[in-house]
């Protein structure tokens, strides 16, 4: 199995660069900044360089660019940012070669309600978002019978060592459980 993971706003970093490594397989970060290794300081200045430079539908079509290629039985870990482009272009792409979609957070689907899953989706919400009802969207979404949701225990950005929201028993709980 190959795995492609798909960044947050923060694109690849060395914590994201590290978290893939732990998979043991052949693997591809997909970033919104080329695949240029991101020093981030602030995670306010580094969203709106993520807005400056890709944006949110533009992470989507470079997403569905790269989706369509994958030639290989594939799983796409999305975060954020990522894993909202990724919900999005699983449904576009319809690549028979994507098995399925893990997506940490991913707080923009809420403005896809609409996608029809063509693949079995996880989709693992933070505890609570500032700009929407988690429980409102998994409500939502979860009514397709690819989809499983949960809400874990931890704020957005858990899985991410430099987010404000990082949570060390978070990344180490579903670190271990994709691994399992």
């Amino acid at each position: 199995m190959k795995y492609i993971f798909v960044s947050d706003i923060f694109g690849k970093t060395a914590p994201l660069s590290h978290f893939a490594r732990q998979f043991n397989a052949e693997h591809r970060i997909i970033d919104p900044y080329n695949g240029q290794l991101q020093t981030v300081v602030d995670e306010p200045i580094q969203y709106a360089h993520f807005i400056d430079k890709c944006d949110h539908d533009g992470y989507f079509h470079k997403l569905n660019s790269i989706l369509t290629k994958v030639s290989e039985s594939t799983t796409v870990i999305g975060f954020s940012a990522g894993g909202a482009a990724a919900w999005r272009s699983v449904a576009k792409v319809k690549n028979p070669h994507i098995k399925k979609l893990i997506a940490f957070y991913p707080s923009q689907i809420r403005h896809h309600l609409d996608v029809a899953a063509p693949i079995p989706c996880e989709i693992i919400f933070p505890r609570q978002e500032p700009h929407f009802d988690v429980y409102t969207v998994m409500e939502k979404v979860s009514t397709q019978h690819k989809i499983t949701c949960k809400v874990s225990d931890y704020q957005h950005g858990f899985m991410n060592p430099l987010s404000a929201g990082f949570n060390s028993a978070g990344y180490q709980y579903f670190s271990q459980y994709l691994l399992a």
